[in-house]
């Protein structure tokens, strides 16, 4: 097996883990907590704002210490805050009053925990072991790995949907159980290919230029060439991020967070409180899913003929088309089958959109920034994601009734239509036009 498929089945059992908890999480405090959606936005708040805070000295430290410590601290964190968190999720139900109250507490600093060891997962083996293990052919192995994400982000919440029908002790035992496996396996494989990749094993971040990337405007071939060579990361202000040329791109990424109206933890506990199973659920998230993995497949092609730029412009504006469907739906003017088809349909479709500008963005991201600032970038880049993230939360903390939900949903709308009208002046000013013909072959 070599390097690069080490690195898929790692990912893959990473993905795995992350999106069933991700997903289990959410249903688990919905069903202790049925009266609103407070305890579930307290969750998605906290956690996410200790992330926003702290994302951006994430991309920092990780240059501090060597590659293979650096995942062996954020596999230890993740897995560790999984497991104590299930067996905490086991008891949360058995108190009340004082003591729920802290037992609860306790949930929401081991999910800050796992928050900040994924986004440092994320960082080190996405925008850095990513770029050695690609081989000049990042194009092809991010949507790979995007692909893999999708498909357990399609899979993961059908079998957690179906077992936290079962009883509590089964759902503890067998989520203890493979997380405590998947982390075996999973530092074996990153082990081996660390130990096989020598370029890995050096103290200054490796470059390896993609055969389509393109030189800055302005970068010196000076520049270029201690891209090339290597060189140690070198951390970026705000105001640095703010004037860097990928800025807006990054910019309306981080709006994308800002929204409601999608299977994560906000609105599957809507959806719970209206009376949906977490089986039907977990059948819907998995329709949304696999609308995300045909994405990852659209991209490339799409890609090939219009460039990355491009893709990303039509990907931002199907998103913001079928979201507002799904608002519509929600205004409840609508016979019951006609919405049903806007709310769900409206959000699966959506995905499709999503992913594609998820890839392009990152492709972006590669192509535009130098190899010493890629860590600090990326590290602002999920500050932003955070902070919009944290925005969402606090929208349903402040209008957590769930007969108001219509408040959040248009805002979140709004909010990606913003995005995409800002990245389509990131679009204008790189490329001085908007309109194209497609390349044909």
């Amino acid at each position: 097996m070599d390097h690069r498929r080490k690195l898929y089945l790692s990912h893959l059992l990473t993905s795995w883990v992350d999106r069933s908890f991700e997903f289990a999480s959410y249903l688990l405090i919905s069903q202790v907590y049925t009266a609103s959606l407070l305890q579930v936005s307290l969750y998605g708040l906290t956690t996410t704002l200790v992330a926003l805070v702290l994302s951006s000295r994430i991309g920092h430290w990780i240059n501090l210490l060597s590659r293979i410590n650096t995942y062996r601290v954020t596999l230890l964190c993740q897995k560790g805050s999984i497991l104590l968190s299930i067996v905490f999720f086991h008891y949360l139900d058995r108190f009340n009053g004082a003591s729920r109250s802290v037992l609860y507490a306790f949930i929401l600093l081991l999910g800050c925990s796992l928050k900040l060891a994924f986004i440092g997962n994320s960082i080190a083996i996405e925008k850095d072991w990513a770029m050695i293990l690609s081989d000049g052919h990042l194009a092809l192995l991010l949507p790979t790995m995007r692909r893999i994400d999708l498909v357990c982000k399609t899979l993961s919440p059908i079998v957690i949907g179906y077992l936290l029908l079962a009883p509590p002790i089964v759902i503890t035992i067998v989520i203890c159980a493979w997380t405590s496996v998947s982390a075996v396996v999973e530092y074996w494989l990153i082990s081996q290919i660390y130990h096989n990749v020598p370029a890995l094993r050096c103290r200054a971040p490796f470059n390896t230029t993609s055969p389509t990337s393109t030189v800055a405007v302005g970068e010196s071939q000076g520049e270029q060439r201690e891209e090339q060579e290597g060189g140690p990361s070198v951390p970026l202000s705000v105001l640095e991020y703010v004037q860097h040329k990928t800025f807006l791109a990054t910019l309306s990424l981080g709006m994308l967070y800002m929204n409601v109206l999608s299977f994560g933890g906000t609105m599957t506990s809507y959806l719970v409180l209206n009376g949906y199973n977490s089986g039907l659920l977990g059948i819907m998230k998995a329709v949304a899913g696999a609308m995300g993995v045909l994405g990852t497949y659209a991209m490339p092609l799409l890609a090939n003929r219009i460039g990355n730029v491009r893709t990303g412009l039509w990907s931002i504006w199907q998103l913001a088309l079928t979201l507002s469907l799904v608002v519509l739906a929600l205004t409840n003017t609508l016979d019951w089958t006609t919405t049903s088809i806007l709310l769900f349909g409206g959000m699966a479709a959506s995905r499709l959109g999503l992913w594609m500008f998820d890839i392009a963005e990152n492709l972006i991201l590669q192509e535009y920034t130098q190899s010493i600032h890629i860590t600090s970038i990326a590290g602002w880049q999920y500050s932003l994601c955070n902070l919009f993230d944290l925005l969402q939360y606090v929208l349903t903390m402040i209008v957590s009734d769930p007969e108001k939900f219509i408040l959040p949903a248009s805002i979140s709308a709004g909010a990606v239509v913003l995005a995409a009208i800002l990245y389509t002046g990131f679009v204008w000013k790189d490329r001085g036009h908007l309109l194209h013909a497609l390349k044909l072959k």
